[in-house]
């Protein structure tokens, strides 16, 4: 499922939505990123958690582990400059805490991690097509997921209308 929005700012606030991040809930992003990551969480009242990224300058999954608290809702993997984060650690992390996975693909459009496809690897990926970026459209940005309930969430974030009719 895919749901095209203004921006991939727009992109990442639909996508917390739809994996249901709300007022008080904590989201671990890396302190190595655009604001737009950071920004997304509090534009739905979430606290981002700033965590330490590697060598590759993405997040570091065992600085993740150390940051997480009973107010932890997700994880947002940044895959920055094409560099693919380490998907398999935290996706272990996240199903050991049962933490949900939101992958910000901005700067990574059409890179793969072990034969899959950035962006379809969490509960949702979040995708920016502006100038700037590999795929452009002029601006815009695009939501994905597999959870069916994760896409109508951010469908009815995105377009209240829309959302009720489908």
């Amino acid at each position: 499922r895919a749901l095209a929005v203004t921006s991939g700012t727009a992109a990442l606030i639909c996508g917390l939505q739809g994996i249901g991040v709300g007022p008080g809930d904590e989201v671990i992003v890396p302190a190595y990123t655009w604001i737009a990551s950071a920004s997304a969480v509090a534009a739905v009242g979430g606290v981002p958690i700033p965590a330490e990224v590697d060598e590759t300058l993405t997040l570091d999954p065992v600085d993740v582990e150390r940051r997480i608290t009973p107010y932890t809702k997700a994880i947002m993997p940044v895959h920055m400059r094409g560099a693919p984060c380490r998907m398999d650690e935290l996706i272990s992390v996240a199903r050991q805490h049962g933490l949900k996975l939101i992958e910000d693909t901005a700067q990574a459009d059409g890179g793969s991690y072990r034969g899959r496809r950035l962006g379809s690897i969490g509960d949702a990926g979040c995708f920016s097509l502006q100038f700037n970026k590999i795929i452009t459209s002029g601006e815009g940005g695009m939501v994905i997921t597999n959870d069916e309930a994760v896409w109508r969430r951010a469908v009815m974030w995105h377009d209240v209308i829309g959302g009720l009719r489908n």
